[in-house]
């Protein structure tokens, strides 16, 4: 029996967030006695995700983190790395700053560089200049651009590069997500939700970019206003020891739950009546595509991509907009209720992971198949 062809996937650590889930509904998919996936991550430590690839037969190895004061040490490791494994596929998801592994891998013959654009933009940050130093730059180390999104794709490859952007859905398992209205009962009566009040829901990593304080905010003003709103946020990160503090010193923590990182977000949503999502910046949120599978509105700010806005009852509103505009926008859509055939309008935009993922196991073969035929050498 021929062994399995290995891709590597680059990114900065397996755990549970957007597009690392997103790279496990296809793993999990995979025929893998003819594709497997190894990760090079850029943390020291073990991601969520570590034990379930290891267990599927994934390699997982750790680079040094990119930080400019670990170039040179940074540098050592991937020619040594590229040097001890040939990999003819690189896929790299670490948007911008996948210029700098792709660029190690073209300087070790790797015949197929993938980078993958999940952004329509990036933090303003301390490095900021360098990401924007390295999104010029990754064009001329990447030969093939990949992109949840078009527009995300456009931001990060250039619009002269449209034409060669492939789109590769944030598919997901619908059927995990369908709506239970049992499910709901039960998960409702977990959190003391009452029957009557509006249950807000918001899935992501506690990050600036998912913003927070705005949830807060909006909470805080439907109280004002006298609704009866309870806002649920499931997710873990570095500002959620500082939100639950704004949420107390608002008077908030009785209607906030903070459920941290949860491996049944298919079984919470049903207790959701609506989902707020207002990043500063994003793609396409994998949790704005399952919390669409269970029929729930949808209210995101306009710097999430309109075209993960799938359902009549899915709206963006600028994010400078008033409160008292985010405030009566979640009323109106949480009244709305679910849509119906909301999985069939998602499985018809491709996000549906077992056709989604027959497609890029095929993808990947041939590309695999191309670097051999280039003089690429397979890593074992």
């Amino acid at each position: 029996m021929e062994k399995p062809i290995r891709i590597l996937e680059v990114v900065n650590a397996m755990d549970r967030a957007g597009l690392e889930t997103m790279i496990m509904n296809y793993y999990r998919e995979f025929d893998r006695d003819r594709i497997q996936l190894d990760f090079l991550t850029h943390r020291d430590w073990r991601g969520d995700y570590d034990d379930e690839i290891e267990s599927l037969g994934g390699r997982i190895y750790r680079a040094p983190r990119l930080y400019p004061q670990h170039w040179y040490s940074y540098r050592r490791f991937m020619r040594r790395f590229f040097a001890e494994h040939p990999y003819p596929v690189v896929h790299s998801h670490i948007d911008a700053m996948s210029a700098f592994p792709l660029a190690m891998a073209r300087e070790y013959g790797v015949q197929v560089r993938i980078a993958h654009s999940h952004n329509e933009s990036v933090d303003y940050d301390l490095k900021y200049p360098i990401k924007e130093l390295a999104r010029r730059r990754l064009p001329k180390v990447a030969n093939r651009y990949w992109a949840c999104s078009e527009a995300s794709g456009v931001y990060l490859f250039g619009e002269e590069r449209r034409g060669e952007i492939c789109v590769v859905r944030n598919a997901i398992e619908l059927e995990e997500y369908r709506f239970d209205g049992v499910a709901r009962e039960l998960v409702r009566s977990e959190l003391g939700i009452g029957p009557e009040q509006i249950a807000i829901g918001h899935v992501g990593r506690f990050s600036k970019v998912k913003n927070h304080a705005l949830l807060l905010e909006l909470l805080g003003e439907l109280r004002r206003e006298g609704g009866d709103a309870v806002l649920v946020l499931v997710g873990d990160g570095e500002l959620r020891a500082e939100i639950e503090r704004k949420a107390e010193g608002m008077g908030l923590s009785g209607s906030v739950r903070f459920l941290g990182v949860r491996s049944d977000v298919g079984r919470v949503v049903n207790a959701f009546d609506v989902v707020v999502f207002p990043s500063i910046h994003e793609g396409i949120p994998l949790a704005l595509i399952e919390a669409q599978a269970n029929g729930l509105p949808v209210l995101a700010s306009d710097a999430v991509s309109g075209e993960s806005l799938l359902l009549p009852t899915a709206e963006s509103l600028p994010l400078g907009a008033p409160l008292g505009e985010w405030a009566s926008a979640t009323v109106r859509l949480a009244r709305a209720g679910r849509t119906d055939g909301a999985m069939d309008i998602l499985a018809d935009a491709g996000y549906e992971i077992h056709r989604a993922a027959g497609r890029l196991a095929e993808a990947y073969e041939e590309l695999y198949s191309a670097a051999l035929r280039d003089g690429g050498q397979p890593c074992v």
